[in-house]
């Protein structure tokens, strides 16, 4: 596989042709070469087709790219190889060739060992364990793509925190990791200059990963269980004065020459405590003014829009709340609805209100405009929902209330008893004044 920068990847439409295609940017250093900036190929007839298909056809196309640079793992030489062979078209990993066919590569590419039985050819030693059906970490990601509703970031996070690992061991192929190794990849993480708290971030990521495979019978023990232990939480970053707060809200409730529009994202935010990637998701269908509600929730399309130098974009949107739970309707509160009651709502459309705002690589929402507030008002994106979780608890709102309009979780409190526990759209209305 193409090792270096991770090329960019979309799937799309293209005009006047049928199904969903992948592209692919091509590595800036054999494009000349190859003649085109992006390769194009068709995964699928319907969209959801075409996002399961997409991991094993971008490996394929990133190993062409491999073999364009000289840049190949042995195990994915062998697998270009084969995979560019009609006889073996059916084959899905070199895993699945016929038996003299892998005992044959295994006689060409020898393993050698030390005197403690440790493998001294590495390319060959994972070539042999592909051959026998073991798997890449590259291939567990792969795996959980097609099977799970994943986002884009948390593939990212998963691919870097993996990777880090495999850095470490020197291979992709983790499955043999033992407790001893989990411990001395933390005290390395942690003498790389890592703080506490973020390598307790990444223990937490890989356990997870790891239970995953226990479930799925590809590992057969949790080595990271346990080592979060005495490791650190983030310092907790305090809020600018509530003075700042008033002063951004006023800003971006007024409009100038130089603004002609108010920052309805920043509004929203500011008085519902949503996350910053909720509000610049928003459709126009998911504000009511009529009935003072905005609904939070997942959506996909594909979107045309205008680009802001002039042109047409057409793309596949995607509108992925952080989890499931947080899809919920607020009440608009006497305050945010003076705010936005004149915000440009298109009446049935379920057209996203901001499309320039996505961001294709990981399906996120308003990153860059959020960026851009403590610039603009002194604030980050995050204060205006600590601001409002800070102010609700203050007041005395009960957790189940304040869950209810934030979805931020309750400690210690079960799932079961959140489901019950369900105040009226009353309560919550008289909450959301408070904000």
């Amino acid at each position: 596989m193409y090792i270096g920068k991770a090329p960019m990847s979309r799937v799309f439409q293209r005009a006047g042709r049928s199904g969903w295609y992948l592209g692919v940017s091509v590595p800036k250093s054999i494009r000349k070469k190859l003649g085109r900036n992006e390769v194009h190929k068709k995964v699928g007839n319907t969209h959801k087709e075409a996002l399961i298909n997409k991991s094993r056809v971008e490996a394929e196309i990133q190993r062409y790219f491999g073999v364009e640079l000289n840049q190949l793992s042995l195990v994915d030489e062998v697998t270009a190889m084969y995979e560019s062979d009609p006889n073996y078209k059916g084959i899905k990993s070199i895993a699945e060739m016929p038996a003299e066919e892998k005992q044959l590569l295994k006689d060409i590419y020898q393993v050698d060992y030390d005197l403690p039985g440790n493998p001294t050819t590495q390319e060959e030693a994972a070539l042999w364990k592909a051959l026998d059906g073991q798997t890449t970490w590259q291939q567990w990601i792969n795996r959980r793509v097609m099977t799970e509703n994943i986002s884009k970031a948390t593939i990212r996070n998963w691919e870097s925190r993996l990777k880090m690992v495999s850095a470490w061991k020197g291979s992709d192929y983790l499955t043999d990791l033992t407790k001893t190794d989990a411990l001395n990849f933390k005290d390395y993480a942690l003498r790389k200059g890592h703080i506490g708290s973020s390598v307790k971030n990444i223990i937490g990521c890989l356990s997870g990963f790891w239970n995953w495979g226990k479930d799925n019978q590809i590992i057969k023990e949790n080595i990271w269980e346990g080592l979060k232990k005495r490791l650190p939480d983030p310092a907790p970053r305090e809020l600018p004065d509530r003075s700042i707060l008033i002063s951004a809200t006023e800003k971006a409730s007024t409009t100038t020459p130089n603004r002609k529009e108010k920052d309805y994202a920043f509004l929203i935010t500011r008085f519902t405590g949503c996350r910053n990637g909720a509000a610049n998701g928003l459709r126009h269908c998911d504000i009511d003014l009529e009935n003072k509600t905005i609904t939070f929730t997942n959506w996909e399309k594909v979107v045309t829009y205008k680009k802001i130098r002039g042109g047409k974009r057409r793309e596949n949107q995607v509108r992925r709340l952080k989890t499931a739970k947080d899809e919920r309707t607020v009440p608009i509160s006497t305050k945010l609805y003076e705010a936005i009651k004149d915000i440009p709502l298109k009446k049935g459309s379920d057209d996203p209100i901001w499309p320039r705002r996505y961001k294709v690589n990981d399906d996120s929402w308003g990153h860059h405009h959020a960026n851009e507030y403590r610039k603009k008002y002194g604030v980050r994106a995050h204060d205006l929902r600590s601001f409002a979780i800070t102010k609700l608890t203050l007041e005395g709102v009960t957790p189940f209330i304040i869950y209810e309009i934030t979805r931020h979780s309750i400690p210690g409190i079960s799932d079961v008893i959140k489901i019950y526990t369900r105040p009226t759209i009353e309560e919550v209305r008289q909450a959301m004044e408070l904000i």
